[in-house]
């Protein structure tokens, strides 16, 4: 299955690090609506991990490369 532009953004996170999603958005050049929908789908997916909410919200990669659940 090819990588989705998805799949290439959740990868440029740091793994196994809490960053904000302030830092994560700046990270992958994107405004914030779309690493708020790139980290529902990594939560969906069990590749991210969440603490906090709203502006201090923070996010932890914890899989090592992209995957999906099984449909």
């Amino acid at each position: 299955m090819p990588a989705t532009s998805t799949d290439r953004t959740l990868m440029l996170l740091p793994f196994e690090e809490w960053i904000s999603v302030h830092a994560a958005a700046k990270a992958a050049g994107l405004d914030q609506i779309a690493v708020t929908r790139i980290v529902r789908a990594g939560r969906r997916r069990g590749i991210l991990c969440t603490r906090g909410k709203g502006a201090t919200q923070q996010v932890r990669r914890i899989h090592t490369g992209p995957r999906r659940r099984a449909a």
